[in-house]
């Protein structure tokens, strides 16, 4: 399979100096507009800080309570979503591409003059702890927490496991200060999709694009350079469960190392599909498990490598000597050319179909800006997915799989 590339967002830059990529065009009169604002929860001073300011946004603003905000994106047949991750916070309008105007102003309200009422804080916050607690009996979730703690080490952001109390301590002078620091027009990216002519655009920069707005300062995207890996087992007793969950992993490289895409590759050799070695080996074979996956995240730059299981905790040890064995073969058995041909095909199909749409396309080049690889780095891979050979599969795995430097986290009723 050939795939001759992705057509790169073309760039401009508003009067007020924020960057605005437009991804695609299509005529479905429907728009995709998504607001960048670099920090997310790796330069929080309390736990929940931007997950919780971001999220009550959507619950008063300038002229607007939460319900009025819900009844004029229901009016227009419109939705806002909202998120934080581990290096920006994101705020996303689906629109048709008619009634942008009216709904860049209630946007603006919303994104620059937020109130933050305190009776809605309360809802969020019986809301979202109630959520939390239903995960916490989950040991995917648990695993996940507690495998991010070992990768960042105490006093990281990043690394903090989230308690009951984290969410009962957030208050409304929190939100405030956090939303002072952060969002900003200095401190903005925007990136719009989907049906734009110039009309959508003018609208756009006379809403957000004309004047400096906010006091936040901009920020480093690569914030997350400090960590301090915890290696080796941590075991994690939860009561009443009835299946264990795995994960082994590792802090890898950054995304601009030149290995990065090569490593991508054989990640998803190992265990990124469901034919990989882990699943042939763990699921089929041995029957541990019912599903096993391998991926790289990212944390900014940083890219952290994991393997994901869940089984009866009879199998835990079972399965973490064949993960370790079928890291061994990569290590030191070259892979067979039809194999790796099998995984390139796999990975062409699969961005094939996430690009599909020009909203899934403007996804794909937001990850990637947001990694710090850039939206060259989108048909880079590519590239590196069609030329990768045996040697430098094995090369890779060689450098990043140390047995010595492996994170293991185990949670379950053991």
């Amino acid at each position: 399979m050939q795939f001759s590339g992705l057509a790169l967002p073309v760039s401009r830059v508003m009067p007020n100096s924020i960057p605005l990529y437009i991804i695609g065009n299509d005529d479905r009169g429907v728009v995709r507009l998504e607001f960048v604002f670099k920090g997310g929860y790796g330069i929080q001073q309390k736990p929940l800080q931007a997950t919780f300011t971001n999220r009550m946004l959507r619950e008063g603003a300038a002229g607007y309570s939460s319900d009025e905000i819900s009844q004029k994106l229901d009016y227009y047949g419109a939705w806002i979503e909202t998120y934080s991750s581990q290096n920006a916070n994101h705020i996303t309008l689906y629109s048709l591409s008619k009634y942008i105007v009216p709904l860049l102003q209630l946007l603006s309200a919303i994104i620059k003059q937020p109130t933050f009422p305190a009776d809605n804080l309360e809802t969020v916050r019986r809301s979202g702890l109630a959520a939390y607690e239903v995960a916490s009996q989950k040991v995917d979730v648990v695993s996940q927490r507690y495998f991010e703690k070992c990768l960042w080490g105490e006093g990281n952001p990043l690394g903090h496991v989230v308690l009951a109390q984290d969410y009962r301590n957030i208050t409304v002078e929190d939100l405030q200060n956090y939303y002072n620091s952060v969002y900003s027009s200095n401190n903005c990216t925007v990136f719009l999709s989907g049906t734009v002519d110039e009309k959508v655009i003018t609208a756009l920069e006379n809403t957000f694009g004309s004047d400096e707005w906010g006091s936040g300062c901009a920020m480093d995207m690569q914030f997350a350079k400090a960590y301090s890996s915890e290696f080796g087992r941590c075991n994690v007793k939860l009561d009443n469960t009835l299946q264990s969950a795995v994960k082994v992993g590792f802090m890898a490289l950054d995304s601009t190392s030149p290995d990065y895409h090569k490593l991508r590759f054989l990640t998803v050799l190992l265990g990124g599909y469901f034919g990989s070695r882990l699943m042939s080996n763990i699921r089929e074979e041995n029957g541990f498990t019912y599903h096993i996956w391998a991926e790289l995240d990212t944390y900014g730059d940083k890219c952290a490598f994991m393997i994901s299981s869940e089984m009866a905790t009879e199998y835990v040890e079972p399965c973490l000597a064949e993960i370790y064995k079928e890291i061994e073969r990569l290590k030191n058995e070259p892979i067979e050319v039809e194999e790796i041909e099998h995984v390139r095909n796999y990975i062409l199909g699969e961005m094939c179909r996430e690009v599909e749409g020009v909203s899934a396309r403007a996804e794909v080049f937001v990850n990637a800006w947001l990694s710090g690889e850039g939206f060259e780095g989108v048909n880079e891979y590519l590239k590196a997915v069609e030329s990768v050979t045996p040697d430098e599969l094995m090369e890779v795995a060689r450098k990043y799989f140390c047995n010595d430097k492996m994170i293991e986290v185990v949670v379950g009723n053991n």
